[in-house]
C-alpha cells in the first residue's frame, strides 16, 4: 500500500489519483489535521482505505512510526511516495547551518530512512518516487540549501535503485516539477508569479502554462504502477519541458 504525504497541492493530487486506481493509501501530515482527515475521507468515498497520520519529518522516529502504522493496517508496503518537501528562499549571506540542516533533514534524510525503515516490509516489487524540483539542475539566487537538498536526492534515487532493483524488484525514480498551480504558489509574492507567468510560462515548451497537480500526479501515478517497470534511477521531466533532462 502507498505512503504519501497528501494533505494538499501535489501529495493530495497524487494520493488521490493512486485511490482511483485502487489503492489503499497512508497520507501523513504536519499540522495540517483537518485537511489530511478532508482527504482520507475523499480516498475512501472512491472505495479504498486510507489513514491520515501526525508525522514530523525532522523527527528521527517518523519513519517507524510511517511504516509501523501501515504494516498493522495493511500488512506489506507497495509505493512509497516522498513529497514532503520545504524549499525556503534565503541568500547566502543570511543562510544558517540550522537552514541548511532543516532543509537537508526534511528533503533528503527523511525520504531516505523512510525506504530503509520499509524495506523488511516491501511487497511485490516494490515502487519508490521521489519529488525532486527543477532547482536540482538549475542555479537561482536564494536557493543555495534547497538545491543542495534536491540534487542530493536524485542522487539518493539513483543508489537506491542499484541497491533494491535486483534485490527487491524495485524501482525507484524521482520526478522534477517546475512551478505548480497549488495553494503554496498561490501564496508566493504576486510580483515573482506574475513575471514568471508573463515571461517563464510562455517558453515552456509542452504549454504556454503554469504546470497543475494533475500535471504532476499522472506521472507519479505512471512511476508507481507495473507499466512502469522499465525505468529505474530516473530523473523524470514533470516540468513541460522547462528544463529537460
Amino acid at each position: 500500500m502507498p505512503l504519501s504525504r497528501g494533505s494538499r497541492g501535489i501529495g493530495k493530487g497524487i494520493a488521490l489519483e493512486l485511490a482511483k486506481r485502487g489503492a489503499n493509501v497512508l497520507i501523513t501530515y504536519e499540522k495540517s489535521a483537518n485537511a489530511a482527515e478532508d482527504v482520507a475521507a475523499e480516498i475512501e468515498k472512491l472505495g479504498t482505505k486510507a489513514i491520515a497520520l501526525q508525522a514530523s519529518s525532522q523527527n528521527i522516529e517518523s519513519p517507524r512510526k510511517i511504516v509501523a502504522a501501515l504494516v498493522e493496517a495493511w500488512g506489506k508496503v507497495h509505493i512509497i511516495i516522498n513529497n514532503a518537501g520545504i524549499g525556503d528562499d534565503i541568500f547566502l549571506d543570511d543562510l544558517t547551518e540550522s537552514d541548511f540542516d532543516r532543509h537537508m533533514i526534511i528533503n533528503v534524510r527523511m525520504p531516505t530512512f523512510l525506504v530503509k525503515a520499509a524495506m523488511p516490509f516491501f511487497g511485490d516489487a516494490p515502487r519508490i518516487v521521489n519529488l525532486s524540483s527543477v532547482m536540482a539542475r538549475v542555479g537561482s539566487a536564494q536557493a543555495t540549501a534547497y538545491t543542495a537538498s534536491k540534487a542530493a536526492l536524485e542522487g539518493v534515487t539513483k543508489v537506491l535503485a542499484v541497491e533494491l532493483g535486483h534485490k527487491y524488484g524495485a524501482t525507484v525514480n524521482c520526478v522534477n516539477p517546475g512551478p505548480v498551480d497549488t495553494d503554496m504558489w498561490q501564496q508566493t509574492d504576486k510580483a515573482v508569479r506574475d513575471e514568471w507567468e508573463a515571461k517563464k510560462a510562455v517558453e515552456t515548451p509542452a504549454a504556454p502554462r503554469i504546470g497543475t497537480v494533475e500535471d504532476i500526479a499522472l506521472i507519479v501515478a505512471f512511476l508507481s504502477e507495473e507499466q512502469s517497470r522499465w525505468t529505474t534511477g530516473s530523473t523524470v521531466c514533470a516540468n513541460g519541458g522547462m528544463v529537460c533532462v
